[in-house]
């Protein structure tokens, strides 16, 4: 880097994709009729604000951390989908899963 500027790392932008989805889906809101609107003041509304980047972030840098390298396009799209990839990881497993106690 000989312009001496800092890149954003791939976590970073999947942080960044993260927030932005959220932010797509606040910015539809408007559509939505003043009496249909969730009710903001509810913690449980702006949750996903900080679990979202934190999925997006934390899958990104398990990628990178697997030496993948995550181009910063493609770390925005690990970023929104995220919790789509994790459900679907997670609903893949049928059940507890067995641990061998001689293993």
């Amino acid at each position: 880097m000989s312009d001496g500027l800092l890149l954003p790392s791939a976590v970073e932008f999947a942080i960044l994709g993260a927030i932005a989805i959220q932010l797509l889906g606040f910015m539809e809101l408007s559509k939505v009729p003043k009496s249909q609107r969730p009710d903001f003041k509810d913690i449980i509304y702006w949750v996903p604000f900080a679990v979202h980047p934190l999925l997006g972030g934390g899958l990104a840098y398990a990628y990178v951390a697997s030496g993948q390298i995550l181009a910063p396009l493609l770390a925005i799209n690990v970023g929104i989908t995220a919790p789509l990839v994790l459900r679907s990881i997670a609903n893949q497993v049928d059940g507890p899963i067995q641990v061998d106690p001689d293993a």
